[in-house]
This record gives C-alpha cells, structure tokens and sequence, in this order.
C-alpha cells in the first residue's frame, strides 16, 4: 500500500517527553507529563542525589558542621560595623562587587537580607575550599606508599606518623564513595623503566640469541617510536581519571568477540562442606539470599556501604560497585556495552523447570517497600509450582540463554533478528534489566570439581552469561554465582557474595522445616505483587537459531577440563615458618609443578588490584623471574642440600613480593605496554617492540582470590558452635576461570586461613600436553616437595 512508504521519522522514543513527529500531513508536538507518583520519585531522588554530592564536597566535616559555620558568619557579617573589615575589607570589596554582578537589583533588598545572602554562599564556598584543601592533603598523604614495603613486623616511625595523619584527614563514617576525589591518578612509569623490566621479565624465557634480539627491538623502540608514544600516552594520563581502565575495558572485555563462557566468565562456590546447607528449602534458601543482595544493593544506593580500607586507614577506589547490581553486557557487532537499569530495575529474573519468570521485590509496583524474605519465598513457590504445572517448555524456551554463549557478533545479530520487537522484546527487557538472575536447578553437585563445572558454563542453556551475575539455588539449598567479568573484578562481587552468604549462615533465618520465619510484616494482609512467566515467539527462525547456539556451547563444555582440589597438608601457618610470603610460596609451587608438567618454564600470568588509585583495577605480576627459575632447578636437583633450596626459595619469594608491590603501585609492566599499544594504533604506528611483547602467550594464568573481606565471619564461627560442623566446613573454596591460551592453565587459588588452600585449574582437553587432573597431582606433589623446606628452617 501507498501509505505504508510515507515517510514518518520518531525523534524521540521514549514514553515521557517530549515527542516530534513530522509526516506528509505536517508536524506534530505532543508532552507527556508523568504521573505524580513518579514526579514525586524524581523529587526524593534528586533531593538525595544533591544531599550525598553535598555531603561529598564537604567530607569529612559533617553537613551540620558546614550548615553552623555558615550561620556563625551570617551573624557576624550582619551584626558587624558597616567599616569592619567584615564589610568593607579587601576580601569584602570582592564579594560586593561579585555580588552586585550577580544580583543586579540588589539594591532592592533589604539590607540584612542582602548581607547574609553573601555571607551565606561566600561562608559555603570557604568550606568546599577548605574541604578542597583536605582533598588535595589527603590524595598527597595516599600517593605514599612506603608503608606497602614494610616487612611484617618491620616499625618505621614516619609511617607510624603518616598514618597517623592519615586517619585524622580521613574522617570517620564515610559514604562508599567519599574516598573517590581524594585517590591519586594512576602514575605513569618512565618509558625506559617499563622496558628494562620487561627484558628482566622475559630473561628467564629466552635463549641467549632470542634475548639479544629482544634487546636490540628494545633499544629501537626506546629511541624511535617509544617517546612519541609515552608522550601522548602522558598527556591522556593528565585528562582522565585513569590512563588505563578505559582503554582495558573497552578492548580487552567489551571488544572481545568470543564467547563469554568459560573464556570471560567466572565463577564462585559457596561451603567447602556440600552437605552443609543453612536449609534445605531451595525456594527458602533462594528467597534469603536474594533478599540479603537486595539490602547489600541499599546499602550501595544509599551510599551507606562503608568504602573498604586496607589496614583500616588506606581507602581502595570503590567505583565498580556501581555497576554490581541491574546490569547487562549488550552485544553489538563490533562492541559490547555494558548498560545499568537504575530506577526501572525492581524485579529479579527467575529461570525456573526452563521458563523464565519476572518476580517483582516490591509490595508497591516500582517504589513500594521490599519484600521480606517470607514473601520472597512464597513468590519463589509460586514460580516452582507453576513452571512444574504447565506443560514442558519446548527445547528451545529451556535453552534460550544459550544464545548468550555464543560469539558476540553472532549474539548481536540474533538478539537484532529475533528481539526488536513485540513480545520477545518486552521478555527481554524483563531478562536484562532485572537487578540479577537466579536459576532454581533441579539437581546438586556431588563435588567441588562438579560444581565448578557447572557453573561455569551450566547446559549451556541455562546461565545468562550477559548479566553481572546469575545466583544458582540448587536442589538442597546450595548456592553459588556465575559472573560477567566486564563490568568489574572478581573482588567486587566476592566482597558481596560474602557478606551474603555469611549473613544468612550466621542469622539463620528459618525454621525447623528449613522454611523463612514469618515476621510481622508478612503478615500483612496486602496482595503480594504477581509475578509472570515471561512468553517468547520462536516463530521465524528463533527456534534453530537457539538449537545452533547450544550445540555450540556444548562443545565448548566438552573441550573444557576442570579440577578443584585442596591441599589439607598445611597452609599459610607453616608457610610463614619458611620467612616468606604466602602468595610467593604458592606461585613457586606452581612453577615448580608447571615445569614438571611442561618440562619447560613459561611465562606467567598473575593478577594483582590498581584500586590504590582512582579507578584502578587491575595490573600484571610477572612471577617468573631469574630467582624463580633458580628455585626450580634447585628443586629438580637431588644433590643440592634443603638449606640451598630454602635459601633460592626465599631469594624467588622476596623478588616476587616486591613485583608484586610494584604492579599495585602502579609500576608494573604490563598495562603500561598495553596503553602504548593502543596509541601506536591509534596513529597507525607500527612497533615490532610491542607486538612481540605483547604477543606472548600466557600459558599459566593464575589468580589469588580474596577471603575474609567483611567482619561477619566470627559470628558464622560462633553460630555452628556445638554443632557436628568446624570453621573449615563453611570458608568458601573460593572460584574459577577459564584457561587464557589453548594450550595452557588456569589457575585461581583460595588460601582458607592456616590449614588450607584450595586451587581451580582449568585447561582445554583438544590440547595434548595439558591435563588438569595430571596437573593438579603434580602441584600437590610440590607442596610436599616444599614441606620439607619448611621444616629446615
């Protein structure tokens, strides 16, 4: 039809606004006003947002303090001498004279009321300079860091004094993010100190013929295309919060074009015990913990989450909290996104029996109260006993998610062919701007290594692996969480998965039959507000399409190879008696198990935090080194004495300790490689240096996973007091990821106080010389290798 081609052009599609419409007939303005409600809403949200930025730009003097010092000199101004230097001073005449420029009737006002208008806001820009001032002290007193390569009982006294001082400027009762303005920038490594560690680091691994030409590509780069780089690369380090994280998160993660499972996602597991469960009661045990992450969430919204402090006085950035709860990597040909649903995320996706479920949290639509956690569960019964009730949902309706395991552009083309519109889209708007998912699994794991399977990678079809995170409820009430890794680092969301787990464990909030003990407000007589399944059309192709994407991620389960041991023999208690660094003793072992496993020494990957710094992340520890390779032949040589191999142990530990320090101090090597990289692209610049640098594989990619990051853990430890459970039954055995190179390891390892450590290796079973069993015997056979060191000390 001859209508359906005239033109007709939406410039704004949103429900509330203003609309343009223009056609043949003409053009068209229509205004939608929101309903009170929601203009109510809009009105308590900005008062808040204005209270906490007031509160911000006057930390750490409390609103109450700068609100008293402005009505001591709004009297003083007004009760002072019309010729005291209150009034007709230097600093006075000033204000006068700003004052008249931007009042121009002020000759109309009353008197007293003009001069405590200037008194006013004269008085609060005096504290916000003040409060500038503090900032600016405080960022200077964070840029030390001498404190960070003290021995562990080494006493300084200009530490002592500077922390000292750093407490007082800190304030006490901070918000999340009163830290933030006072971090220092990143700092940006002299070019030639990168370089001369780079060729250290890669020492070790080369011949002397390849080490003599990666010299010579050093020195090159040093004098020809190096200096221009590093000064642009200066400049951005000026204009921006962090020089890194940016460029890292848009190139490394969001540019990214495989599959997010098991290639980007990771993993966390919840008791070491798998028989101990705080209930049973799957929809129970699902409805305390999401309720547990939805006050974790208002605590973060509110700002109240206290900012977290290594030492009790040195603030770490806390800026990826904000991107925690309600949020979704979207896929895109060339790019993702990572897109944050703030005030129209209330609700929580529920995958259920293969059907997705949109469960509200609110009595009262959008901004009533929340739920507690017997209304949760009696939502999350209802969802049980519906998706059991209704007829089986098609192969396709149970697998859908597993359209989120494929390759990025693949994804983004389905999600455009298959979801722009109609129902489809309305479902997946429900999935992707829930505040989490949470998938109710029929089965539960026999082991750790089981579980670590499965959530990483689940079927296939029932993980949506774009969320930030999806919590997995099993069948007799464990839980665990598989996440996105764009969006923020693995400590981010440990920090928040501890404070959830070890709330519930420790306030154990059920009764004898495992079900939420009823409080007086669910009790109230009022309708909870309905959930819904969530319909899908898999007319036009939508249905092979869903067919295609999991027998892809099923063959990527089957190539991925997993082992999750723990090493009872002993921990950081007798690693301490060797006088060195746990993490230290724990990276040699593994070098020492990689080469009996390779034959061969590689590069090695570890992961170390940048969150000393504004928007910091992460950075790389080079474990290998001259020291560490020395260590490991000593080990493989029987005539040596144990004192020799102590001694190299010890000499490998303490130069990994301070590579260690250096990369969280902002000396590292590699994101500085990384960003001069990106520049020499940017300009079209070709630089052999950093290609080969850059393109060596990380055959044993290896993490430390953080434990005890809140207070909660003696009340768990007290809680299963007289019970037939210890402390070691319920410290979690920390997470996983995938291998980085096909032809390699992945590592993470939980040291769990003084007995224990646990360890995820992961590998690819396509790869011929790589086997994580194989692996993860060798590694146990160096810590009792490694014992015997101990015990010669």
């Amino acid at each position: 039809m001859a209508e359906a081609h005239q033109a007709t052009n939406v410039f704004d599609e949103h429900k509330r606004g203003v609309e343009l419409l223009y056609s043949d007939q003409g053009i068209r303005v229509s205004f939608t006003i929101p309903p009170p409600w929601e203009l109510r809403q809009r009105a308590l949200r900005s008062y808040f947002h204005m209270e906490r930025a007031i509160r911000h730009r006057v930390y750490p003097a409390p609103p109450l303090a700068a609100v008293a010092v402005m009505v001591v000199v709004i009297v003083l101004v007004v009760q002072a001498d019309a010729d005291s230097w209150l009034r007709s001073g230097p600093l006075a005449t000033v204000v006068w004279h700003i004052g008249n420029l931007l009042v121009p009737f002020a000759q109309y006002l009353p008197r007293s009321f003009y001069l405590g208008y200037l008194a006013a806001w004269t008085s609060f820009l005096g504290v916000l300079l003040l409060m500038w001032v503090q900032r600016m002290v405080l960022r200077l007193l964070l840029s030390y860091r001498r404190w960070l390569y003290l021995a562990p009982r080494e006493k300084s006294s200009a530490v002592l004094l500077w922390g000292a001082v750093l407490k007082v400027l800190g304030g006490r009762n901070p918000l999340t993010y009163s830290f933030q303005d006072a971090l220092p920038r990143l700092p940006l490594p002299a070019l030639k100190d990168t370089v001369a560690r780079y060729l250290k680091s890669v020492h070790p691994l080369l011949s002397a013929a390849e080490y003599a030409e990666a010299e010579q590509m050093a020195a090159d780069f040093v004098k020809n295309e190096g200096p221009k780089l590093q000064f642009y690369l200066y400049l951005k380090s000026w204009w921006s919060s962090n020089y890194v994280t940016d460029w890292w998160e848009k190139y490394v993660y969001l540019k990214g074009r495989t599959s997010l499972m098991i290639n980007s996602n990771y993993y966390a597991l919840s008791n070491a015990n798998l028989e101990f469960a705080v209930t049973k009661q799957r929809a129970a045990m699902a409805a305390a913990l999401i309720h547990e992450f939805m006050l974790f969430k208002q605590d973060l919204d509110r700002e109240q989450l206290a900012p977290q402090l290594i030492r009790g006085i040195v603030p770490l950035c806390m800026n990826q909290y904000q991107r925690l709860f309600s949020c979704t990597r979207i896929p895109g040909r060339e790019e993702d996104t990572l897109k944050v649903f703030t005030h129209k995320s209330k609700h929580v996706a529920v995958l259920c029996h293969g059907r997705f479920f949109k469960m509200p949290l609110f009595a009262k639509g959008e901004h009533g109260r929340l739920l507690t956690k017997c209304e949760m569960q009696r939502q999350l019964a209802w969802i049980q006993e519906t998706a059991t009730a209704l007829a089986p949902a098609s192969s396709a309706e149970q697998n859908l998610a597993a359209l989120t395991a494929t390759g990025r552009i693949e994804w983004a083309e389905n999600r455009e062919r298959f979801f722009s519109e109609g129902v489809n889209k309305r479902s997946l708007q429900a999935v992707e701007s829930a505040v989490f998912v949470v998938v109710l699994q029929d089965d539960h794991p026999a082991d750790w290594t089981a579980m670590g399977r499965d959530m990483i990678h689940g079927s296939g079809g029932n993980r949506w692996f774009d969320k930030s995170f999806n919590l997995v409820v099993y069948k007799n009430g464990l839980a665990a969480i598989n996440a996105e890794h764009a969006w923020a680092d693995a400590p981010v969301l440990a920090h928040a998965w501890e404070h959830v787990l070890t709330t519930v464990t420790y306030t154990r909030p059920f009764d004898a039959a495992g079900d939420v003990v009823p409080t007086a407000a669910s009790e109230r007589t009022s309708a909870l507000p309905s959930c819904r399944v969530l319909d899908w059309n898999f007319a036009a192709g939508l249905g092979p399409a869903v067919d295609k994407a999991l027998e892809e991620a099923q063959g990527a389960i089957a190539d991925f190879d997993l082992k999750v041991i723990r090493n009872d023999d002993y921990g950081k208690g007798l690693i301490k008696k060797c006088r060195v660094s746990p993490d230290g003793f724990i990276q040699m072992a593994l070098q020492l198990a990689y080469f009996r496993n390779a034959g061969t020494i590689t590069q090695t990957y570890e992961s170390s935090m940048t969150r000393l710094y504004r928007d910091g992340r992460t950075e790389t520890v080079r474990p290998v080194t001259d020291e560490s390779k020395a260590f490991v032949l000593a080990m493989e040589d029987a005539t040596l004495p144990l004192a020799a191999k102590l001694q190299a142990l010890q000499a490998a530990c303490n130069v990994h300790q301070d590579g260690y320090r250096n990369a969280m101090c902002g000396k590292g090597i590699d994101r500085h490689l990384f960003t001069l990289y990106c520049v020499s692209v940017g300009f079209g610049t070709e630089s052999p240096f950093l290609k080969s640098a850059l393109g060596r594989p990380w055959r044993l990619s290896t993490s430390q996973q953080p434990q005890q990051q809140t207070p909660n853990w003696p009340k768990v430890f007290k809680s299963i007091e007289g019970s037939k459970y210890t402390p070691k039954d319920l410290i979690c055995p920390g997470g996983g990821f995938g291998p980085v190179a096909e032809d390699g390891y992945g590592v993470s390892y939980m040291i769990a106080g003084e007995d224990a450590i646990f360890f995820h290796i992961s590998s690819k079973k396509a790869c011929p010389t790589t086997d994580s069993l194989r692996f993860s015997q060798d590694l146990l056979q160096a810590f009792a290798d490694m014992k015997a060191l101990c015990g010669a000390v």
